[in-house]
């Protein structure tokens, strides 16, 4: 099936994306704080790799879940659109489906909703004309069995709430964790996405045909190509099922074809040192590389937490994007740094005469919040984390005071604008 070479959000469906992102999370918020969350724990600690295991000592800050959205009316006009506005993209990082969070997302009725974290953030996604997610673990649905850390995959409602209620277009499916289940799993989670179009699914492959065929997906006029691959596997892999930078002819042949068939081109690179906020040499040799290719934006992702925003030269005079990490999203890890992510967006500016510019990269920091008790922690109760919510970081007073991070939202602001480095305009929300 065709992997989102289609029309675009607001050509499918009535009412406009944004509109439609406001309602859709405006429920969900409105549920949310009709349950009455609490809001009060004692945890910290920093995490390895993407797991949930020990604990540590060593307290971070983030955290913020923003006011719920209201609900627009939906007999609003929205205004019109033409093909000279600039388009905006917004790009997260990690979504990542620990054993902790699949459990607060299991309903009563066996059915699991992902949406209802995302409340918090329903403004700031309602915002994107096109969106970017790291899906970073196979859904391969129950079958398969429902798993998290060291060894992932999801139900086939992550995907769905990614798209359905986040509103993810642009979608990354290379990374470590995609053969956690085999090539039986990629298939799996590639047909789950099948049947969520139009979406630009790129990354992991069922043939040939399809790893040497680069999704587009068209928004306000303009054609966006997402280019994906990743460092490594961590189970064993071919060389068809993940699209890996060591291969050299696969990733000249994949850039050549987008620069041919879309207007901007996307590269998703999974890569870099885990829990570092350094940029390492393997990072940047890539990113110039697929910039002289003709990437306009790389996005990464991988290493859980912030990295440097940066514009690079490019063999053609222009200049390349480059965030060199998104950081996590969704998850439960424990450290501060792992809980603060950031909505990275930028404009794609038409020019008048068919061309486009990237233009004002900006940031909203956001906070993965979840309450569990000193008690908890102590006892390495992973399950006990519970009331996860996302939200703006500037909004997080309340959440961070009831935590030992020991840290106010100011601080932590402060501390990750540094990280992302002064090509970056942080936005408050």
């Amino acid at each position: 099936m065709d992997d989102g070479i289609g029309t675009g959000r607001r050509a499918r469906r009535g009412l406009p994306r944004r509109a439609r992102l406001a309602i859709t999370l405006g429920v969900a918020a409105a549920l949310l704080l009709g349950g009455g969350i609490a809001a009060a724990a004692v945890w910290g600690g920093s995490g390895r790799d993407d797991g949930e295991a020990r604990p540590a000592a060593t307290p971070d800050p983030t955290e913020s879940t923003g006011p719920a959205a209201a609900s627009p009316d939906p007999s609003a006009e929205p205004a019109p659109e033409t093909e000279d506005e600039a388009i905006r993209v917004i790009a997260m990082g990690d979504m990542l489906p620990h054993d902790s969070v699949n459990a607060n997302a299991l309903g009563a009725d066996g059915g699991y909703d992902y949406g209802q974290f995302f409340a918090g953030l329903a403004p700031q996604l309602a915002d994107a004309d096109v969106t970017f997610c790291n899906q970073e673990v196979p859904s391969a649905g129950v079958d398969f069995g429902i798993s998290g850390y060291p060894t992932f995959n999801a139900p086939a409602e992550f995907a769905r709430d990614l798209h359905e209620v986040v509103g993810c277009d642009l979608v990354n499916t290379a990374t470590n964790h995609t053969a956690d289940q085999g090539v039986e799993g990629i298939a799996a989670t590639r047909a789950v996405w099948d049947g969520l179009g139009p979406v630009a699914v790129a990354g992991a492959n069922r043939s040939a045909e399809e790893q040497r065929t680069v999704p587009v997906f068209e928004q306000g006029g303009a054609s966006f190509a997402l280019v994906s691959f990743a460092e490594y596997s961590n189970a064993p892999i071919d060389g068809v099922s993940l699209n890996l930078m060591e291969d050299d002819a696969l990733v000249s042949e994949l850039m050549a074809q987008a620069r041919e068939v879309a207007d901007v081109v996307i590269v998703s690179a999974h890569w870099g040192t885990e829990d570092s906020h350094e940029v390492n040499d393997q990072q940047r040799a890539f990113a110039q590389r697929v910039a002289d290719l003709g990437a306009d934006v790389i996005l990464g992702t991988g290493p859980h937490v912030l990295q440097p925003a940066a514009w690079l030269d490019r063999a053609d005079g222009g200049r390349t994007l480059v965030w060199y990490s998104l950081g996590n999203m969704l998850n439960t890890q424990l450290g501060l740094d792992q809980l603060t992510g950031v909505i990275a967006g930028f404009d794609v500016v038409p020019d008048g005469a068919g061309d486009y510019a990237i233009e004002r990269p900006t940031g909203i920091l956001t906070y993965m919040h979840y309450d569990w008790s000193a008690e908890e922690e102590a006892a390495g109760d992973l399950l006990a984390r519970r009331n996860l919510s996302l939200g703006p970081l500037a909004g997080a007073g309340e959440r961070l005071a009831s935590t030992r991070f020991g840290v106010t939202p100011e601080q932590q602001i402060e501390a990750s604008a540094a990280i992302l480095g002064p090509d970056v305009e942080i936005l408050a929300e």
